[in-house]
């Protein structure tokens, strides 16, 4: 800042005194600061199936086995609730590789979506996916074909930029389900006078597990009316139609190998099943009355 100083006369000749310049400090600045925040990929850990546990299904139809994971990414959780993933359960022997592209019930299962969800907190969620296992989804304990092996969990997450995070779990035994369906709820001889032979009738058997088996027949109770009896080996079965006491096995008490019959595991949900064919020969002297019995079905494990 320049201050004027004032002038001196001498003589009619100006004489400048002096003149004083002050400058002036600058007391603040501003500064400009910049950062680009890449992304970071995100992180699939503690993937397991059905909580450790042995998966063991259910006759007939599907069971739901469990998958878990937590999803982890360190740009937060808009990236973990906005990602996409796939999750894969098959039989380790099949790969992930060979699951991921051609999926089917027997030995690989997909989804591409969590079933629940827990809510993401800070960076990171646990995941919970819930698949409907068949019941002939491929065994892999010590009786069966594939034992050795075990079923696995591949969790596949990619965050909004398209990278990529994966674990596999560990592997879990997939236990035999031995089952059959009858489905044929009754075998009905008719109305018959003594040493006459009813028509041949069937009832048809069905494979509601994941193993090949054959079948064993026995009465228990046998046909009955009040207190009287029609002899458990007056009823005679075959695997096909027949003639009675040609070419038949005779009905016993006690579990008896169908001869011939076996039903291989399923590999769809169309049925593996068989009939067996039936006939009833009413004894010479039997006391009138309406008899009712049953006959027991027993699936039996074929290696």
């Amino acid at each position: 800042m320049k201050r004027d100083i004032p002038t001196k006369v001498i003589f009619g000749v100006a004489v400048i005194i002096g003149s004083l310049f002050v400058s002036q400090s600058i007391l603040g600045a501003t500064v400009t600061s910049s950062v680009t925040v890449t992304n970071a990929a995100p992180v699939v850990s503690a993937v397991s199936v059905n909580g450790g546990s042995a998966i063991t299904l259910t006759a007939n139809t599907t069971t739901s086995v469990s998958v878990i994971a937590t999803i982890s990414d360190n740009n937060g959780c808009t990236d973990v609730t906005n990602g996409t993933t796939t999750i894969l359960l098959y039989r380790n022997g099949v790969t992930s590789s060979t699951c991921l592209t051609t999926p089917n019930n027997l030995n690989c299962y997909l989804l591409t979506a969590f079933t629940a969800t827990s809510t993401c907190a800070g960076t990171s969620a646990n995941t919970t996916s819930t698949f409907a296992l068949q019941y002939f989804a491929q065994a892999t304990d010590a009786s069966s074909s594939f034992s050795g092996q075990g079923w696995r969990a591949t969790v596949i997450f990619k965050d909004p930029s398209n990278a990529t995070g994966t674990a596999d779990s560990a592997t879990t035994t997939l236990n035999t389900t031995l089952a059959i369906n009858v489905t044929t709820s009754s075998v009905n001889y008719g109305s018959l006078a003594p040493l006459s032979t009813s028509p041949v009738s069937s009832t048809t058997v069905a494979n509601a597990g994941n193993s090949s088996s054959t079948l064993q027949l026995s009465a228990q109770p046998t046909l009955t009316s009040g207190a009287n009896v029609i002899t458990t080996s007056s009823q005679h079965y075959a695997t096909s139609s027949f003639s009675y006491g040609v070419s038949d096995q005779l009905l016993s008490g006690v579990g008896t190998t169908v001869s011939g019959f076996t039903l291989t595991a399923p590999t769809t949900t169309t049925p593996v099943a068989k009939d067996i064919f039936w006939a009833l020969q009413v004894p010479s002297g039997q006391v009138t009355g309406a008899y009712s019995g049953t006959n027991v079905f027993t699936a039996v494990f074929v290696p």
